[in-house]
Formats: structure tokens, C-alpha cells, sequence
């Protein structure tokens, strides 16, 4: 079989290893997501085509891989068929579900309109009706609420009549339920964790702290201008340290623009001094346009790039959680996922969560795909949905990227919106690549010299990261 090198895969320069005495190189095929180390010289010989010069034991492994494939191969047409594939076989059935149109607080980059509305009990009987139609459909696996806002935590008292018959539902079809929470963490008290998890299933809780609180205050203050970091803080770091709900996953995202990214180092090494940090998944996120113009306040994409490379070093410094190199990822997002719906407070259903409450996209929300009384709307699900479609058509920038098996071609909204949403791994792949390597290395490093055994020079030419 004729075999080449393939076009999603990315190599690091050249580095010397000290330990073995040679160079190397980092490769990630992006199509299985797998990382190799391999000397220079093998690079060399499997670049420029002399494959019959590299060990058969080598060869086998990068074609198992997928770094070297069929030299007839459309690959772009593998990876979407692989994707629609996905898409088809998805045994999850994912709701968004946004209990409330209000939020106390009034972030200067957010898109959305709130009003002091909660989802109505006619329309919650519409919602648990849909549930039970779409799970006789096929055989789902998984029956997943993810509780969104505005802020949802405002819309409790709703949660609480639905989240039960969520999972008697889930139960009453043979599925395993689970349910996150996205939240300002404003009213996330001891009790109202406590009741999240032990009453309304929730497994995974995800705050946002843009920074300090001197950064944080003036960006995600109450509606009334008054601050809420302190408050915030506290109920994160009481969640983290409580060892009755040591099964809640804690996610804490740091919104960043021009204006505070010098302040996500400080922010976690105060979550590092509370002692939670094993604990907590950081991760930072560029500002986005969310139907306005907040993205253009945002770092340039090359910055950002840059400077996550010295916030990922950090976090394994300060004992955090951390990974490297992104997985595949064969489902964009939830426009994707024909089964997946977002569910406002008004009881219009999306499949984007970027969408609802913003005033820029009209009333009725041109994005909005029914309501659950049946009602048709404007929107249409094909919209976002057959992005994989546009993708093969070559509408946007995605079949000639190496990263498009890793990131699913990011935000198809965006795309349309004529953004660009590429995520920063495909800016700083490399370094990461490098990086993951380093860490490796001196955990090696460490494991030999706690045993007070040599490092073996036994690592061949291709190995595992």
C-alpha cells in the first residue's frame, strides 16, 4: 500500500534532549490526536518521503496513528464522514436549559438583554413532554441538563421542579443522568451547593473569575454597581473545600481582554494559597463577540496565544490540572448534535447557547427554531447544523488546517457572523507540544530520583510523550 505523510499533523523544531543526548521533534497527528517523540533524523527520512529507511515497528505505529495514510486518501472527506458519523451515532440527549431570563449581574461584555422572567409552569410541562418524546426516539445512553442563564441560580425555584423529573425520566428509560451548572457563583452558598448536588443531580459546577477582585468588580459587578468578587470567592473556595461533595467537578473560567489579563497569574496563585487548586479546572478564554462588539476589546489572537503558553506553566507550577494537547473532537458543538436544544425562559428553543436574550438578533430571535408549545419560528436548525457540510464545500478556512480533527472547525456562529474562532491551540500547538514534553520529562526526572534509580537509556527513536 502506498502510504504519505499526513496533512493534519504538526511538528516542533528540532530541541536537544540532554538526557539523550540527541535531537528531537514532538509530532501530534491530529486526526487520532496522539503525540509521538521521534529523533531528528527519523523526522527527516519520514519528511521527505524515504519510508522504506525508518523501522518497520516505526512505521507500523505512525500508520496506526494516522501521521502517515493511504496516499489516495481523501482526508478531508475521512474526518467529516468520521464526524457526521459521530454526530449520527451520539447517544447523548443534551439540554440547555435556561430557567430564568435574569441575571444580578452586569458584565460590560455581554450580549444579553435580562428581564425579571422565569420560565412558566405551562412551559415546563411543555419542556418534560419534549423529554419523554425525544427519549423514546432511539436508545439513549446518557440524559444530560446542563442549567444555563442568564444566571440560572435566580431561576431555583424552577430548577427544583424540574431537575427531579428529569431524573425520574432518565431513570424511567435506562438512562444515566448527569447535570452541570454554568453560573456567576454570586448565590452559591454552602446551602444552595448542598442542595445542587444531593437534591437536583448536579455533578459539575463552572464559575467565572475575570481576576482579582480589582479586575474582577469593575467588569462583573451586581446591576447595582456593587462589587461581587469577595463574595464569589468565598463560595468557590468553601465548595472546594468541602469533603461531603469532594464528587462535584469545579470549573473556574477567567474571561480575558486588554484590560485584566495581567491579572490571571495573580488569581491562581490566590486560588494556590486557599490550597484548592487540585481541586479546580482553570482555564482562560479570550473575550468573544456575543451579538455585540466586545471581541474587539479582546487581546489579538497571537497575544493570547502567548501569553497561555505562560499561564499553562504556571498552572502545572502551582499544581493545577493541566492539559496540553487538545482530543479529538468529532462533534463541533451542540449546533451539531441533531438531539441537542437549548430552552429559554420564554420557551423558545435553540441549538446555539450564544444566541438567546440578544437583542441584536430581533424579536422574534432569528436564531430561535420553535417554541415548545409547537409553534414554528424563523430559525431553522440546518442554520448552524450542517456546518460539517460547509466545511466540505470549502466556505470557510478549515480543510487546509492541520487542526480541524482537534478543534471540529470551532464556532460555526461565528464563522457565519464572519469571525474568525479558531482556538488558540492552533496558534500555540508547538510550544505546547514542547512544553508537555518538558513537564514529562522532569516528572520523570522526579519519579527516578524519589526511588534513587538512574535514568535508563533505553528510550527508543519513537516514543510516548
Amino acid at each position: 500500500m502506498d502510504i504519505k505523510l499526513s496533512r493534519y499533523h504538526v511538528v516542533t523544531q528540532p530541541f536537544f534532549d540532554e538526557i539523550a543526548t540527541q535531537f528531537k521533534r514532538v509530532l501530534f497527528a491530529t486526526r487520532t490526536a496522539n503525540v509521538r517523540v521521534i529523533d531528528d533524523s527519523s523526522w527527516t527520512l519520514l519528511e521527505s518521503g524515504a519510508l522504506e529507511q525508518l523501522p518497520k515497528n516505526m512505521l507500523l505505529d505512525l500508520v496506526d496513528m494516522e501521521l502517515l495514510v493511504p496516499s489516495d486518501e481523501d482526508e478531508l472527506a475521512t474526518i467529516l464522514d468520521r464526524n457526521d458519523a459521530a454526530t449520527l451515532d451520539d447517544d447523548t440527549l443534551f439540554f440547555s436549559i435556561q430557567p430564568t431570563a435574569y441575571c444580578q449581574l452586569g458584565c460590560h461584555y455581554c450580549g444579553q438583554e435580562h428581564r425579571n422572567k422565569q420560565m412558566s409552569e405551562e412551559d415546563q410541562q411543555q419542556l418534560l413532554k419534549r423529554a419523554r418524546t425525544k427519549l423514546a426516539t432511539k436508545a439513549f445512553r446518557t440524559f444530560e441538563i446542563g442549567w444555563f442563564g442568564a444566571e440560572p441560580l435566580v431561576g431555583l425555584p424552577v430548577m427544583r421542579q424540574l431537575a427531579p423529573q428529569f431524573q425520574a425520566l432518565a431513570e424511567e428509560f435506562g438512562c444515566r443522568y448527569g447535570s452541570k451548572i454554568v453560573t456567576n457563583g454570586l448565590a452559591l452558598t454552602d446551602r444552595v451547593a448542598t442542595e445542587l448536588f444531593y437534591d437536583l443531580g448536579v455533578r459539575t459546577v463552572e464559575i467565572t473569575l475575570d481576576g482579582l477582585a480589582e479586575f474582577h468588580d469593575v467588569r462583573r459587578m451586581q446591576k447595582s454597581g456593587l462589587p461581587t468578587f469577595d463574595k464569589i470567592f468565598a463560595n468557590v473556595i468553601s465548595l472546594a473545600h468541602r469533603a461531603d461533595l469532594n464528587d462535584i467537578h469545579i470549573i473556574i473560567r477567567c474571561n480575558v481582554d486588554a484590560q485584566n489579563y495581567e491579572s490571571v497569574s495573580s488569581l491562581m496563585i490566590k486560588l494556590a494559597e486557599e490550597g484548592v487548586q487540585e481541586r479546580i479546572q482553570f482555564y482562560v478564554a479570550p473575550i468573544h463577540s456575543w451579538g455585540n462588539d466586545a471581541h474587539k476589546r479582546s487581546l489579538s489572537a497571537d497575544e493570547f496565544a502567548a501569553w497561555e503558553i505562560k499561564w499553562l506553566s504556571e498552572k502545572v507550577q502551582l499544581g493545577f490540572p493541566t492539559s496540553f494537547i487538545p482530543s479529538r473532537k468529532a462533534i463541533t458543538c451542540m449546533a451539531t448534535r441533531p438531539h441537542a436544544e437549548l430552552i429559554d425562559a420564554d420557551g423558545l428553543v435553540y441549538n446555539c447557547t450564544e444566541v438567546s436574550y440578544v437583542p441584536t438578533y430581533g424579536t422574534p430571535n432569528e436564531y430561535a427554531i420553535e417554541h415548545l408549545s409547537g409553534q414554528p419560528m424563523a430559525g431553522k436548525r440546518d442554520r448552524l447544523g450542517d456546518f460539517n457540510s460547509r466545511v466540505r464545500r470549502g466556505e470557510y478556512g478549515c480543510p487546509s488546517c492541520p487542526m480541524l480533527p482537534v478543534c471540529g472547525g470551532s464556532c460555526p456562529k461565528a464563522w457565519q457572523e464572519g469571525l474568525d474562532p479558531c482556538p488558540s491551540t492552533k496558534r500555540n500547538i508547538e510550544q505546547r507540544l514542547l512544553l508537555s514534553y518538558a513537564v514529562s520529562r522532569i516528572q520523570q526526572q522526579q519519579a527516578m530520583s524519589a526511588t534513587d534509580a538512574a535514568i535508563p537509556d533505553t528510550e527508543e527513536a519513537l516514543s510516548y510523550v
